[in-house]
C-alpha cells in the first residue's frame, strides 16, 4: 500500500515541476555570460552573450569578424592587348588567332607557293605534321618573319604586324573548315611578345614574354610556345561559342520564369542539344586540351616549355569550366526536351479524344438514322 501511494506522490510532484519551472524561468531575468577573449576569432572589450530563456543567440563580433575576412580571389588569365606590352628594344610580336577548326594544309601550302610571299619551310621534327611553317620572302630588318599555321585551324605570327596578320587571315579563309565569325577570332586572339636575351642558355617564359637564346636554333621552341597559345584561342573560340548558346538558353529559362511553361518546339531543343554534344566531343575528344600531346612525351625540354605556357593561359582551369558550363546547358535543355516531349503527348492523347469523340457523334448520328427510320415504317 505504502508503494503505490508513493508512486501516486511522486507522479504529482512531476506534474507540479513541470507546471512551475517554466513560470518561474519566464519571471527571472536573463542570465548573461561574458567571456573574455581567448581566440583570435575575438576582439578585446566585447564580450559574447547568450540568453538561456528563449535561446537566441545575440549577432557577436564573431559573425561580424567572418564577413570581413579577405576572401581568396581566382586567378583569371586576363588577356593582353597590343597596348599592354611595352615596345622595349629588341622585343618582338608573337599573335595567335582561331580562324575556324580546321585547315586544309595540304592546300594551304600550295597556295603559298602560289602566292610567292612566303616560302613553306618544315620543322625538324618528322613527328610534327599537322603544321606548316611559312617564312616571309622579303625581310623586312634583321628579324626574320615567320608564321604556323596548325591543322586544328589555328595560326601563329612571329615578328608580324596586325596588318599583316589581318591580310594572311584574309587569304587563308578558303583553306577553312567550319570558320569561326570574324569578331570572335579578333576578340578571342593572344598577344605576347619574344626577346633575345644574351645571357640565356635555355628557352623559357618570363611573364608575358618569350626568351630565346641568340644565335641558336630556336624553331621546336617556338612551335611549343606557338602550339599552347593556339590552344588558348582554339579554347576561346570554344568559349565565345558556348556563351552564345548559354545565352539562347537563358532567355528559355526567363520564360519558364516568368510563365511557368516553357514554349519552345522539339525540333529546336534537339538542335541546341547536338550543337552543345558537339562542342563537348570536340573539347573532351577531339582535342588534347586535356593532357600532353604525345609529341612532347619524349623531350622533356619542350614539354616543359608546353606546360608552363599552358599554365600561364590557365587552360586547364577554362578546360574544367568551359565543361561544367557545358553540362548545366546540356542538363536545362534536356528538361526542355523532356517538357516538349509531353506537350507533345498531351496533344496526341486530345487527338486521340477527339477521334473517339467523333466516331460516337456518327453513332449517335446512326442510331437516331435508324430511329428515325423505323418509326417512319411504322
Amino acid at each position: 500500500m505504502t508503494v503505490f501511494i508513493s508512486k501516486i506522490v511522486s507522479r504529482s510532484l512531476r506534474q507540479v515541476s513541470k507546471t512551475i519551472v517554466p513560470c518561474i524561468s519566464d519571471c527571472l531575468p536573463a542570465r548573461t555570460y561574458s567571456f573574455q577573449k581567448k581566440n583570435v576569432l575575438f576582439r578585446n572589450g566585447q564580450p559574447f552573450f547568450r540568453k538561456y530563456s528563449n535561446d537566441n543567440i545575440i549577432p557577436t563580433t564573431m559573425a561580424m569578424d567572418n564577413t570581413c575576412l579577405p576572401l581568396k580571389k581566382k586567378t583569371v588569365h586576363k588577356k593582353l592587348e597590343l597596348d599592354d606590352l611595352t615596345k622595349k628594344e629588341g622585343h618582338f610580336l608573337t599573335l595567335a588567332y582561331a580562324t575556324a577548326y580546321s585547315y586544309d594544309l595540304k592546300a594551304l601550302r600550295e597556295g603559298l607557293l602560289q602566292q610567292k610571299l612566303y616560302e613553306p619551310g618544315t620543322l625538324k621534327a618528322q613527328e610534327i605534321g599537322d603544321v606548316v611553317v611559312a617564312n616571309a620572302v622579303y625581310a623586312i630588318g634583321d628579324e626574320p618573319r615567320e608564321i604556323i599555321f596548325f591543322r586544328e585551324g589555328a595560326v601563329v605570327f612571329w615578328n608580324c604586324t596586325e596588318l599583316e596578320a589581318n591580310n594572311v587571315l584574309e587569304f587563308v579563309k578558303p583553306y577553312e573548315e567550319e570558320s569561326y565569325p570574324t569578331d570572335v577570332v579578333k576578340k578571342e586572339r593572344e598577344v605576347m611578345s619574344y626577346q633575345y636575351q644574351p645571357t640565356a642558355k635555355r628557352c623559357y617564359l618570363q611573364e608575358s614574354c618569350f626568351v630565346l637564346v641568340p644565335n641558336n636554333d630556336n624553331s621546336l621552341e617556338r612551335y611549343s610556345f606557338s602550339h599552347a597559345m593556339a590552344q588558348s584561342a582554339r579554347l576561346g573560340a570554344w568559349e565565345a561559342r558556348l556563351a552564345a548558346l548559354a545565352a539562347d538558353v537563358r532567355a528559355h529559362a526567363a520564360v519558364m520564369q516568368r510563365d511557368g511553361a516553357a514554349h519552345v518546339e522539339k525540333k529546336e531543343v534537339v538542335r541546341k542539344l547536338g550543337e552543345l554534344f558537339s562542342l563537348r566531343h570536340r573539347l573532351n575528344v577531339e582535342s588534347d586540351l586535356l593532357d600532353t600531346p604525345d609529341f612532347y612525351w619524349e623531350e622533356e625540354r619542350l614539354e616543359r616549355l608546353y606546360s608552363n605556357t599552358v599554365a600561364y593561359f590557365t587552360i586547364p582551369r577554362r578546360t574544367r569550366v568551359l565543361n561544367e558550363r557545358l553540362s548545366h546547358c546540356v542538363e536545362l535543355l534536356e528538361l526542355l526536351s523532356s517538357w516538349a516531349a509531353d506537350r507533345h503527348h498531351v496533344r496526341l492523347e486530345w487527338m486521340v479524344i477527339a477521334l473517339i469523340l467523333a466516331e460516337v457523334c456518327f453513332e449517335l448520328l446512326h442510331c437516331c438514322e435508324r430511329y428515325l427510320f423505323d418509326s417512319h415504317q411504322r
